[in-house]
C-alpha cells in the first residue's frame, strides 16, 4: 500500500509542478495555464469515465450559495461510474492556489456525498485511498475516526488564509447520515489539505470530481 510519505511526496511534486508552469505562463503570451503531469482535469461538460481520472470542471457563470448544491452537483446524468474501492486514485491541480471555505456532508439515492468548497480559479487536485489508520500530517498524531473503513482525502493547490479572510470549515467531525460515519477536517499543511471519511461496512467503492465556479471538490461514497 502507498505511504504516507509517498504521497504527501507526490502530491507536493505534482503542485510545485503546476506553480512553477502557471509562472512560465504569466511570462509569455496571454494563455490558460496547463499544470505539469498527465492526470489533469480536462475542461469540457461531458464527464470522463478514465479510471481513475477526474471529472471535468463545468463552465457554470453563477456562484451556488454556499451549503446549498447546485444543478451541476444535482444532475445524475452528468456524473460518472463509482470505482471499486481498492484503488489509489490522484488528479492534480489547475489553476490558482485554493482556499478551502467549506465542507459539506449530503445524502443522496444510492450514495452519500461530500463537499469541499473553495475560493479562487481553477480547481484542486487530489489523492484518495483507503488506509489502516489515521494519522494526521505534521503533528503524526493517530486520528480516531468512526468507521469500518477510512478513505484518506489530500487536496493539493490549496493554502492557508490571509489575514481577515473567511475560513470557517469545521475543525471537528461532521456527522454523516447513512454510508458515511463522519468526516474529519484536518486543515492544511505545506500545501495540502487533509481529511478522512469514516465508512460504514468497510471499503466502499467511490468516486471523486472536480467543479468550479467555484470551485469544488466532490467525493460520493456508493452506499449498498
Amino acid at each position: 500500500m502507498t505511504t504516507r510519505h509517498d504521497v504527501r511526496r507526490r502530491l507536493l511534486t505534482a503542485a510545485t509542478a503546476s506553480v512553477l508552469a502557471l509562472g512560465l505562463a504569466a511570462c509569455g503570451e496571454d494563455t490558460e495555464p496547463s499544470p505539469g503531469g498527465t492526470t489533469t482535469p480536462p475542461v469540457g461538460t461531458e464527464p470522463t469515465t478514465e479510471p481513475g481520472s477526474a471529472t471535468p470542471t463545468e463552465d457554470a457563470t453563477t456562484t451556488a450559495p454556499t451549503g446549498e448544491p447546485s444543478g451541476e452537483e444535482t444532475d445524475q446524468s452528468a456524473l460518472p461510474p463509482f470505482e471499486p474501492a481498492g484503488t489509489p486514485r490522484t488528479s492534480e491541480p489547475s489553476g490558482d492556489l485554493l482556499l478551502p471555505v467549506d465542507l459539506r456532508v449530503g445524502d443522496h439515492e444510492g450514495y452519500e456525498r461530500v463537499v469541499i468548497d473553495l475560493e479562487g480559479e481553477g480547481v484542486p487536485g487530489w489523492q484518495t485511498e483507503y488506509v489502516t489508520e489515521a494519522i494526521e500530517d505534521g503533528r503524526g498524531e493517530r486520528v480516531d475516526v468512526a468507521g469500518d473503513a477510512i478513505l484518506s482525502v489530500y487536496v493539493s493547490g490549496t493554502r492557508y488564509p490571509d489575514e481577515g479572510e473567511a475560513h470557517y470549515v469545521s475543525q471537528g467531525p461532521v456527522d454523516g447520515s447513512d454510508v458515511i460515519e463522519e468526516v474529519h477536517y484536518l486543515g492544511t499543511f505545506e500545501g495540502l489539505t487533509q481529511l478522512f471519511i469514516g465508512v460504514d461496512g468497510g471499503p466502499a467503492d467511490y468516486r471523486v470530481l472536480t467543479l468550479s465556479n467555484p470551485a469544488r471538490l466532490v467525493i460520493d461514497i456508493a452506499e449498498d
